[in-house]
């Protein structure tokens, strides 16, 4: 599919929430199958630097924000080529800056954990992990849309969201967790739209475009 510098319709906007929302249960239950495979195979525990670690907690972070990556950024590339030129490299952008934000927040822990408590550090690793993933994904859009500094912005603020409501709702709270899964996804979805459709593209978005026929010479 050719590549278009149409601004997105309105439905470009919910896909995008609801897609990127749906990747994380089903991510999470991927990731569930895979952890439960992979102990059938180690044992519940495993050898890690010298030190022995259960096996569900220690590689269950790693294996979830692979699958959700993978997930995520192939659905939201789905929907961003249309738009936007040479956006293959948009699935790796968002797998590699979920597992940097995940190994930047393991290394936090070692040196901040005995100062923030529980709450204010799953918030403090939410914020690294979105900020972590939007910075590796600003690497992709920078050269295709100008002001995207604004996409590290959105998924800042949105996975802060996700691990404010993490840290303080019960685990009875079922419908406003599922609205929290949906922050990240309609953070994003604002930006898209200010990069998309209010901002000025860059030339290089234009590539596809029909070229101006006022610049032909005339005969």
């Amino acid at each position: 599919m050719m590549t278009s510098n149409r601004r997105p319709r309105w439905f470009f906007y919910p896909a995008w929430v609801a897609l990127s929302a749906i990747s994380i249960p089903i991510a999470g239950a991927i990731a569930w199958a895979l952890v439960s495979q992979v102990e059938q195979v180690v044992g519940g525990m495993i050898q890690v630097g010298g030190h022995t670690r259960i096996t569900e907690d220690y590689l269950s972070s790693y294996i979830l924000l692979l699958v959700l990556g993978l997930l995520a950024g192939f659905l939201q590339y789905l929907l961003l080529r249309r738009h936007l030129p040479r956006m293959g490299w948009w699935i790796a952008a968002t797998t590699l800056g979920l597992l940097l934000g995940l190994v930047g927040g393991r290394l936090l822990f070692s040196t901040l954990h005995s100062t923030l408590d529980s709450m204010w550090f799953g918030i403090l690793m939410t914020v690294v992990t979105g900020g972590s993933m939007g910075l590796v994904q600003w690497l992709v859009l920078r050269r295709r849309v100008r002001h995207a500094a604004w996409w590290i912005l959105a998924n800042v603020l949105g996975w802060g969201v996700v691990g404010w409501g993490a840290a303080t709702l019960s685990n009875q709270m079922v419908v406003p967790a599922v609205g929290i899964l949906l922050v990240p996804g309609i953070a994003t979805s604002i930006a898209l739209w200010l990069l998309l459709d209010q901002l000025p593209r860059r030339e290089g978005s234009r590539r596809n475009s029909p070229p101006n026929r006022s610049l032909e010479p005339t005969h």
